[in-house]
């Protein structure tokens, strides 16, 4: 498992790190998806979509069931979303549900789960770490 430090980073990837660094870091091919709709663009690995800003700065980190992300030793992709919200909520107990999953803007992480609306027992199929003011809640650090 790949444990997410809230604002920090995931594993050995930090938030504010170089575009160059994180690829050497990795060591695995990529494509890069320019993002027409906000600035910055995304590094695609197969496991990760790992973005980042105009500056080439990395500001968040998505994982597929396969990435293996964890918080605080809590298992987050492929567990039924609502065993994980409740173990998130302990977290953060201001975590918010919505139509796709969950954001916790205390751990700067966020579930996703596209077939929520047929049951809360639906496992998650994505999770995103995000740096501070990612989601517009501060500025970043």
């Amino acid at each position: 498992m790949v444990e997410i430090t809230p604002y920090v980073g995931v594993g050995k990837l930090q938030f504010g790190m170089h575009c160059g660094e994180v690829c050497e870091l990795l060591g695995e091919e990529y494509r890069r998806i320019d993002n027409r709709y906000s600035p910055g663009y995304r590094l695609c690995t197969g496991k990760l979509n790992l973005r980042f800003n105009q500056d080439d700065r990395l500001i968040a980190v998505e994982g597929s069931v396969d990435a293996g992300l964890c918080c605080q030793g809590i298992a987050l992709a492929g567990r039924p979303f609502n065993e994980v919200y409740k173990a998130l909520k302990a977290l953060d107990p201001e975590i918010k549900a919505d139509r796709d999953g969950a954001t916790s803007l205390r751990l700067g992480i966020g579930l996703y789960v596209p077939t929520i609306k047929k049951s809360k027992k639906e496992p998650v199929q994505g999770v995103i770490a995000f740096r501070k003011g990612y989601y517009g809640d501060s500025e970043p650090d």
